[in-house]
C-alpha cells in the first residue's frame, strides 16, 4: 500500500476565538488526518504559531494550503516539510 508522504505545514495566525477551530474544520472537510499540531504565540502580540503534521501527496498539500491562506485570520501558510527533513537527519 502507497501512504502518502508526511507533510509538515506551518501557519501564522491572528491570535482570536475560533480561528483554530477554523483551521481544524477545514482540514476535516478535506478529509485530512492531523498526526501532529503544536499551537505557541509568537514574539508579535497577537500573533500565534501553529504547525501540523498530516499524511497528504504533495499536489493536495498544495490544495489545502491554498484553501487555508483564504481562511480570514490566517497571515501566512508554509510547507516546511523539506527542511523539517534535513534537521531530523542532522540530528
Amino acid at each position: 500500500m502507497n501512504h502518502p508522504e508526511q507533510r509538515t505545514i506551518e501557519m501564522y495566525l491572528e491570535d482570536k476565538p475560533g480561528v483554530l477551530n477554523r483551521v481544524v474544520s477545514l482540514f476535516r472537510r478535506r478529509g485530512f488526518n492531523i498526526d501532529a499540531l503544536n499551537v505557541r504565540p509568537t514574539a508579535k502580540s497577537g500573533v500565534s504559531r501553529m504547525t501540523v503534521v498530516t499524511p497528504a501527496p504533495p499536489a493536495e498539500a498544495q490544495k489545502l494550503m491554498r484553501q487555508l491562506d483564504k481562511l480570514i485570520n490566517v497571515l501566512l501558510v508554509e510547507d516546511i516539510t523539506a527542511s523539517t527533513h534535513r534537521q531530523a537527519r542532522s540530528a
